[in-house]
């Protein structure tokens, strides 16, 4: 009986610190985020400096500001609601069309206020997304670009897709690597997006899905469409807000 109990014990002393280790990975991949994301803004707003002038750059700053706030607020969250999300993907478009003379549409199919309220989403899953649709799909353009966000929720899971009209993914890698050897720098948004989604479902009984695929049009490549597949999640209620419905 003594062997069992400190073998089942050994096992889940394993099992919690394999748990700490991939939490801190999580928290790592997401903290990794954020440098990236100021780096790449930084560098729009030099643009606009450059193309626009410094009237122009004042405003990318102030709204970059804000932004930036809320960037840094998601670090300390593992969850935030669709309404939160939605926000800050607004005002990242925003920030990223003062850089563009033809800006970019976002066209939005959500669920309610009322569910977008109650449903959560990890934090910097969607931005990294729409970043690389600005930057390898849409900037090449001499047409009006648009990104068209999907969020639908199921009986178990919610259903994100993001879809833009720009060069496609051949043409964007082709550029890439262009770009790539003449500056030595890569992107690392989509790779630590995976590496998150691989941590989510080490956690997760149902299972995160995030795969590209291009639009075709006529037979011909007409942009990319990216789709994210995550657990449906409720906002934990606070202890205040358990006692007012319990005395409904």
């Amino acid at each position: 009986m003594l062997i069992v109990y400190f073998g089942r014990d050994r096992t889940r002393q394993r099992t919690a610190y394999k748990n700490l280790v991939a939490r801190l990975e999580a928290k790592s991949l997401l903290a990794q985020m954020n440098p990236h994301f100021i780096y790449n803004t930084l560098n729009g707003i030099q643009s606009v400096m450059m193309l626009k002038g410094e009237k122009e750059a004042n405003k990318y700053i102030g709204i970059f500001g804000r932004i930036l706030r809320q960037t840094l607020e998601m670090s300390s969250t593992d969850h935030m609601t669709i309404a939160e999300e939605l926000d800050y993907l607004r005002g990242y478009v925003k920030l990223q069309n003062m850089r563009f003379n033809n800006p970019v549409k976002l066209i939005e199919m959500v669920p309610s206020i009322a569910d977008q309220k109650k449903h959560t989403i990890p934090p910097m899953l969607i931005q990294p997304i729409i970043e690389n649709s600005f930057t390898h799909g849409l900037s090449p353009l001499n047409r009006q670009g648009y990104i068209h966000l999907s969020i639908s929720l199921g009986e178990s899971r919610m259903f994100i897709t993001v879809e833009d009209n720009g060069v496609g993914r051949k043409e964007a890698q082709k550029k890439k690597r262009l770009k790539q050897s003449s500056s030595n720098r890569k992107s690392q948004a989509t790779k630590i997006l995976m590496e998150r989604i691989d941590l989510f479902n080490y956690f997760q009984k149902i299972v995160s899905a995030f795969f590209l695929e291009d639009v075709i049009t006529d037979n011909k490549i007409a942009g990319t469409k990216a789709t994210l597949i995550l657990p449906k999640k409720e906002k934990k209620k606070k202890r205040n807000e358990k006692a007012e419905d319990s005395t409904r």
